[in-house]
């Protein structure tokens, strides 16, 4: 896992290591709120102590980086971002965000993900990153919108919630749309 050497920052949040607290704040949060939600993925019956073991257990990777996000002004936890299958040769990246429940509708998405964006962009001089949400998360779609991401396909039926198929949808940032978007 990359971590960051000096902790990217705004004027409310930085991102940081992932420490053992947080991951069991992290399977909290993914467990106490509808996880079949969150993602099309197998969900783990892993327990917080068996995360946390799988988890400093990864071998390091170079296309993987996963940050907390801290809140400066208390250092509370509010939220974790993550890049992944980062592919050197196409310069690009999946990303994935989450922030906790009570902390929702505050603006931390947008603040975190411009952190990340700005590490991919900037900071490894990617050319595009791109994100997969299911079209019921209003708030996923709403962010990646904000942020100027397009819609480059759909994967029709690809989240299964409550016996019914959902699609899912793939959309991705340009490095180019991305210093628009900064420049303004």
């Amino acid at each position: 896992m990359t971590h960051p050497s000096q902790s990217p920052q705004s004027t409310r949040l930085k991102l940081t290591s992932v420490a053992d607290d947080h991951l069991r704040v992290f399977h909290r949060w993914f467990h106490n709120n509808a996880p079949e939600r969150q993602t099309c993925r197998p969900i783990s019956k892993k327990t917080a102590d068996e995360l946390v073991t799988a988890y400093r257990n990864l071998p390091e990777s170079e296309t993987v980086g996963d940050f907390s996000v801290v809140r400066l002004r208390d250092e509370e936890l509010v939220g974790r971002v993550r890049y992944f299958d980062l592919n050197w040769r196409n310069r690009s990246a999946e990303i994935g965000y989450v922030i906790g429940p009570t902390f929702q509708g505050e603006g931390y998405a947008t603040e975190a993900l411009e952190l990340l964006l700005a590490l991919l962009f900037d900071g490894h001089s990617l050319n595009k990153v791109y994100a997969q949400t299911a079209e019921f998360n209003e708030a996923s779609v709403a962010l990646l919108q904000h942020w100027g991401f397009k819609q480059d396909g759909r994967l029709r039926q690809h989240h299964e919630l409550n016996g019914e198929f959902h699609d899912d949808l793939i959309f991705s940032l340009l490095a180019a749309e991305y210093k628009q978007i900064i420049a303004h």
